[in-house]
This record gives C-alpha cells, structure tokens and sequence, in this order.
C-alpha cells in the first residue's frame, strides 16, 4: 500500500511538471520520478501473470446425465446427507444435522467461520481425508484437484530447489517447460536454484502453486492462500482467481479476497450450514455467532444443533435440477430459503444480537475510523470488521487492504485534512510552536 500511494504521488507530480525543462532542478526531480514509477508499472505488469491457472480440460458428461449438461453444471464433488463424528462414543458430532454440498464445475464459493466450527473438516470430508460418519461423497471419476492449505509448503524438502521439486513432481517436462513456469509465479533466476530453506514463507507459497497450476485442476481449493503472501502477490492472485475456468472453494479471512472471487458465500458456524448469495448476509450469519461467544453468553453447539432446524439447510441453487448463477443473469438466482436462528437458553434475543458489538473503548464494528497501517505508521481512512480481544480488524477503504490492530492505532473519524500525518508528527510541531512562543515570551521580558 505503501508503494502504491508513493506511485499515485509520483504520477501527479509528472504531469503536473510535464513540460519541465530536463536542465532544471524540477525537471531532474521529475526524470528520477518517472523512472522509479516505469519501474513500479513494469512490476505490476509482471505481477498480473505471477499465478496462472489455464483452462482445465472438458469432461465426459457422466452416465445417466442429460448429454446437453453444459460444462459448468457437471457436478465434481457430490456430497449427501452426510454427518460426522471424530468419536461417535462420546456423541460429540462436528455435523449432527445432515449436510449436502454439491461441488459443480461453475462452483464459486467462498467458506466463512471461526477457528473450529469445521471449515476443515468440511473441505476433508470433501476431498476424502476423512470418511463421513453417515451419507454419501461421490467424486467424478475423471476430475482433477488442486488443494492449497494452510500447511501446503510442509511437503516441500528444505534441502532441494524449486528446480529439482518441480522435475521430482513432473518427470515427464523438460527443464524449459519447469523454469518458464516457475517464473511464472515469481521464482525466476537463481531463486529456482536456491536451496528452499532459504526462501521466505512467500516465494515457498509460489513453489506450491507452481505445482498446483501447471496441470490444471477442475476444483482448486484455497485454504487460507493470502497467509504468507504479500499485498500485491494477493492482488494478482485475485486476479488470476477471477479469469479461472474451474471451480473454486475459498477459505480465508481476508473479507476483500472473498467478495472479489465468490459468488456464494457457504457460513459454517456449529449447528449451522448455509449458503448465501451475498457477502453481507453471510457474514452476519457467521458473526452474530461468534458475538454471542464473545458477549460471554453460554452457548452450546450441541443445543443449536439440536434447536436449529435449518442447520442442515440446503440452498436452493444445491437442490436437484438447480442451475448455477452467471455474472451474465443474476436474475435467476434463487434466493435461500428463510432460516430460523437458534435461541439458546440463556442468550438474548435476536435483535440484540444483530446489533454491532462495541468495546471498552468506544469503537464498535463498521464504523468508519482512522487506522495507523503498520508498514509505513501512517494513518488512512478505515472501517471496523471485527473485534478480537484486544485488538481490531479494520479494512482499509481507499485500498482493500486488511489488518488487525490495536486500539493505539486507530481514531474517530475526520475529514481527510490530515490524511497521511502520524500523530507523533502532529505533536513534533505543536513542540516546535510551544518552543516559538517560549522563546518570543524571552525576547519580550528582557
């Protein structure tokens, strides 16, 4: 963020200056300028092909289906009425109430909830690294999966190079064909031939993905992918997201990411599995749990499971003979059937939950603010998004960006008068001003 607004500074600056005289000291300003923003330009050119998914395969259109299903409807993954339970002894069931999910080519999905509702869960009972304890999971036969988790980079050896995983991966490819896609991702030069270990989290993240795309799959699933990843590498991750022909599941915190890659948004909160077509709607599904946690209030996950009989809801697009939305022809997405949300016994009603959760210290969720980001310590325009513990999740509007902070960082809101000012510059020249009247207070008594 920091180096985008330093570029936009730097493009008012040349042309304001554009017919500046190269010999003078303006126009020596502007030269230097201009080179360090062509550049900058140059990389973010670079940067829009850094991940590269290409078009997967067509299918065989599966028997008993109609031959004239197109592509998009052709279901990868098919998931029915299915629990599970990791010790069916003890009754304790990450899904109790049947789920159904099922996974088309045209798939678009982002996956929100918090840290063990069975976000996790759900994507292995999918890709069979688990069995479901009842129901059915039926995969296509003939599709491919690319799955990048949390834990992907593990696999890798610390003591190989990019070059040899990748030839140890696909013997069939020629050194050429391995290095140009490894570039492709960011590992260009000696980078390809430096010992992993030596690699930061972020380069290791390109390797995995190098893998990943050079194949590519039907269903890619993104399990937390901006993690390790720096600003820009997302942007173009969004960007390659968003020209993908296949179908996606994205897991991530990271609100931006989800609403510029999914069309659907799947809230898994204990008791609850439901799809929506909007972000908003989900996230207040999703968070209006995990306010009731934080408030302090008593909730068992076995009692919305038990109470909530929309736990296990379909959404009206996974139902048999439904179709997958297009950008082309929102009209004819079906909207989710009404839910009722459970009210566990000692909880306060729905409408107390729904209201934005506040902190000590006057901030509440989706108020507008100022945030210190903290790569430069300089404060920008802000939203709230979440509060944990003590510190803040605030979105930076002016640049899609997402942090958590702490309360030392952030301000109410003011008109942009002194955007970009830390406070600590602030008190600089009130000291510099307090210094001035001292001295002039002097002059005058002697």
């Amino acid at each position: 963020m920091k180096k985008k607004k330093k570029y936009e500074e730097i493009e008012k600056f040349c042309k304001k200056y554009e017919n500046s005289d190269p010999c003078t000291q303006i126009g020596r300003q502007r030269l230097d300028k201009k080179a360090w923003a062509d550049n900058y330009h140059q990389k973010l050119v670079a940067l829009q092909s850094k991940f590269t998914f290409p078009p997967p395969v067509a299918l065989a259109i599966p028997e008993g289906v109609d031959p004239a299903t197109p592509q998009s409807e052709i279901s990868l993954i098919n998931m029915v009425d299915v629990t599970f339970s990791y010790k069916i002894e003890t009754g304790h069931y990450i899904f109790q109430t049947p789920i159904s999910f099922d996974v088309k080519l045209g798939t678009r999905v982002g996956v929100m909830g918090p840290n063990g509702a069975g976000k996790s869960t759900f994507l292995k009972l999918l890709t069979n690294k688990l069995k479901a304890t009842t129901g059915t999971v039926t995969h296509h036969p003939k599709y491919k999966l690319a799955y990048f988790g949390q834990h992907s980079t593990a696999e890798l050896d610390m003591e190989a190079t990019p070059m040899s995983f990748m030839q140890d991966s696909f013997p069939k490819y020629n050194v050429g064909q391995l290095r140009q896609h490894l570039g492709k991702t960011g590992i260009v030069g000696t980078i390809a031939d430096t010992r992993i270990k030596g690699l930061s989290y972020s380069q290791r993240s390109c390797v995995i993905f190098a893998k990943l795309t050079l194949e590519s799959p039907h269903l890619l699933i993104l399990d937390e992918p901006t993690n390790f990843l720096d600003l820009e590498s997302v942007d173009s991750l969004i960007s390659a997201c968003n020209k993908y022909k296949g179908a996606l599941l994205l897991v991530s915190h990271n609100r931006d990411f989800l609403k510029k890659c999914a069309k659907q948004f799947l809230s898994i909160v204990p008791g609850r599995f439901n799809i929506y077509d909007d972000l908003k709607t989900a996230e207040k599904s999703t968070y209006t749990f995990i306010q009731e946690m934080e408030s302090g209030a008593k909730v068992s996950g076995k009692t919305l499971i038990m109470e909530n009989p929309g736990g296990g809801s379909i959404h009206s697009s996974q139902k048999a003979g439904a179709t997958t939305t297009t950008t082309a022809d929102k009209t004819a997405v079906a909207k989710p059937a009404a839910t009722t949300t459970a009210k566990p016994a000692g909880t306060t009603t729905e409408k107390t939950i729904s209201a934005a959760p506040t902190s000590s210290s006057g901030f509440e969720v989706n108020e507008k603010i100022q945030a210190k980001f903290s790569e430069d310590g300089r404060w920008y325009n802000a939203v709230i998004r979440g509060i944990k513990g003590d510190l803040f999740s605030v979105f930076y509007t002016d640049y899609g960006n997402s942090e958590y902070v702490p309360v030392s960082a952030m301000r109410k809101f003011n008109p942009p008068t002194d955007k970009g000012v830390a406070p600590a510059n602030k008190q600089q020249t009130n000291s510099r001003n307090n210094a001035s009247q001292r001295s002039n207070t002097n002059r005058l008594d002697r």
